[in-house]
């Protein structure tokens, strides 16, 4: 068997994508309305439940806008009745576009459109051949049917790699993907296939035969080689109130499907709806509006992750503690210099418009983000894991957000800095979070810039996924029903993978001789690692706001050069410049990332944790 045939007898059954999408074009539009755009909505505040057509075009504007297509030369895969392309060149100004589709009622149907500079292919993404480079490639809710359940674990991965490596060669340097993607969320792979239960059943049975969602974690293993993260969005919430608004319409047209496709199948359709928007309800699915950006080089793995190979990895251990206050208990007076009062030691968050002098508002600005996505529910007890200096416990018990706080540090300059200058309500403890016993739960979490220390450089990624879920699983244990988790940490990005200390280039080992045995993750091994226990609902990767944070903090350490040599001597000094100096390269060329996450307490955890 080839390649091809492997990859096409992978996915849905040609017979049950007929049995789904080849029903009559009036059918669909019953519910659909004229533009036959079968897809999540995105939804502003106030809409009317059933109006549709404004919130179908803000979703196709935001790819439209996001992939720059006005003059560029578009593919849609899995372009269902066409709106897609035809808006991108009619409305937006895109050269030329070509939709795939394997059904045939809506290429039939996409293809008489008419668009100028418009082609429509019956075809699947494994059979493409494209004449020419893409600048921009669309996805909209296909990925559910490359990989059927007949597929284990690895080999739904190994095709959503074989999807993304395709793309990526399909694109012109520079040239980006715009997904949307409805992923497993609060339900494992097991409860989404068939004798799960009646609404899976139904489901599975009568609507989409054959096909499976992805989880977020394989879609991410998927992309992460070839394409690097852009944007993110939980929509979750847009599938719920686009079901809802098909039901209504559905209803009001009852009668008109029925004639159309028989009592049966529009029993199955109506309970359709309201099965789909339970489930976005109660987020067993999950919905992800994503931007990825084409990488110069495809990334390399040196230990490729495979989902199978997790149950078993050993977990890396972590940063000891004697390394990690190597680097931050060198001085508080030194950290002082450059850090600014606030000793605030992560990325800011920064406004276009903000120079780098205004590096404490714009510390402020992603402390205030952090506390609005996280302290959302009553109590307000809070847990900082890598407290610092404090100064996010400070600002957030200052604010009102937080009643009561722990913070922990394993730096003993830290602890000495907090006890000097205390925070209300806020106790401090000298312990890392794997020593923690908590007196209650928390209401939320915290953790800016201590993820690198979880897992020790010279580790492969199985073993960092499962240290990682250590973390995860305690996180979960502490946090009362519908806690939240944020959490920031530098990441790897376009820099290579390695299971050998060091060896990301002079760069990043310039970085690595102030951090002994710490190490940053890729986002394969965030989200594998918190998949279990906890969903994704805001994903950021914030570079450049990193890189003008070191680019300020570099500006302050210059400018006291010589206190700073006086306090710590003047090859540590040294040292500190030319790691400030190295970060903000790697920033800026994305070797490395700033990745901003707020996760959200699963009801229950999808595996067994993995216990230390």
């Amino acid at each position: 068997m080839t390649a091809v045939q492997r990859l096409s007898e992978a996915g849905t059954s040609q017979e049950a994508i007929r049995h789904h999408y080849d029903l009559p074009d009036d059918f669909y539009r019953l519910w659909l309305g004229e533009e036959l755009v079968y897809s999540c909505a995105w939804w502003a505040e106030g809409e009317a439940p059933d109006a549709l057509t404004r919130p179908q075009w803000r979703k196709l504007d935001f790819f439209a806008t996001r992939l720059h297509v006005e003059g560029a030369r578009v593919l849609d895969v899995g372009c269902g009745w066409g709106a897609l392309v035809d808006r991108f060149v009619r409305v937006d100004g895109a050269k030329a576009a070509v939709g795939i589709t394997v059904s045939p009622a809506q290429a039939s149907y996409a293809a008489k459109r008419g668009a100028p500079g418009v082609e429509v292919r019956h075809e699947s993404w494994v059979d493409h051949q494209p004449e020419a480079p893409y600048d921009a490639i669309t996805c909209v809710e296909a990925t559910e049917h490359f990989a059927s359940d007949r597929l284990t674990a690895d080999d739904k991965v190994a095709v959503y790699q074989e999807f993304f490596r395709r793309t990526a060669s399909w694109l012109r340097p520079g040239g980006r993907l715009g997904l949307q993607v409805i992923c497993l969320d609060n339900a494992a792979g097991g409860a989404a296939r068939q004798g799960a239960g009646p609404v899976t059943d139904l489901i599975r049975d009568e609507i989409f035969r054959d096909s499976m969602s992805p989880s977020l974690s394989q879609m991410v293993l998927g992309w992460e080689s070839d394409f690097e993260l852009d944007e993110f969005h939980d929509h979750t919430e847009h599938y719920r109130r686009t079901f809802r608004a098909w039901a209504l319409r559905y209803r009001r047209h009852r009668a008109a499907a029925e004639a159309l496709v028989g009592r049966d199948t529009a029993r199955a359709f109506g309970a359709y709806f309201a099965a789909g928007e339970a489930i976005f309800r109660l987020r067993e699915q999950a919905l992800f509006r994503v931007v990825l950006n084409r990488r110069a080089q495809p990334k390399h793995w040196v230990v490729p992750v495979r989902p199978s190979a997790l149950a078993t990895a050993t977990p890396a251990p972590a940063a000891s503690a004697p390394a990690v206050r190597s680097h931050y208990d060198l001085s508080n007076d030194f950290f002082r210099l450059w850090l600014g009062p606030s000793m605030s030691y992560s990325s800011a968050m920064w406004a276009a418009d903000e120079d780098g002098s205004d590096l404490e508002t714009a510390h402020h600005r992603k402390i205030d983000f952090f506390g609005r996505h996280v302290v959302t529910g009553g109590g307000h007890r809070l847990l900082d894991v890598g407290c610092g200096w404090g100064e996010a416990l400070r600002r957030l018990v200052g604010q009102g957000q937080v009643d009561r706080a722990v913070g922990l540090t394993v730096s003993e300059r830290q602890k000495e800095y907090l006890d000097a200058h205390p925070v209300p309500g806020v106790e401090v403890r000298l312990e890392g979070w794997a020593e923690h016993q908590p007196r209650e739960p928390y209401d939320a979490i915290i953790s800016f810039g201590a993820f690198e220390h979880f897992a020790r450089d010279g580790s492969s990624g199985p073993e960092r996924i499962a240290a990682y879920r250590r973390f995860f699983e305690r996180c979960h244990a502490w946090l009362v029903p519908d806690g939240r988790l944020g959490l920031e940490t530098i990441a790897q990005d376009a820099a290579p993978d390695t299971a050998q200390p060091l060896g990301r280039g002079p760069l990043g080992d310039v970085v690595l001789e102030l951090f002994p045995e710490s190490l940053c993750p890729h986002l394969q091994e965030i989200v594998l690692g918190c998949e279990p226990w906890f969903s994704v609902q805001v994903l950021r990767s914030d570079p450049g706001d990193f890189a003008r944070t070191f680019r300020a903090w570099l500006l302050e350490l210059r400018a006291h050069e010589e206190e700073a040599a006086r306090l710590v001597g003047a090859d540590v000094a040294r040292r500190f410049r030319r790691y400030l100096a190295s970060s903000e390269v790697q920033f800026r060329v994305r070797a490395i990332t700033n990745y901003r996450l707020v996760l959200h307490r699963r009801p229950v955890a999808l595996v067994e944790g993995l216990r230390p």
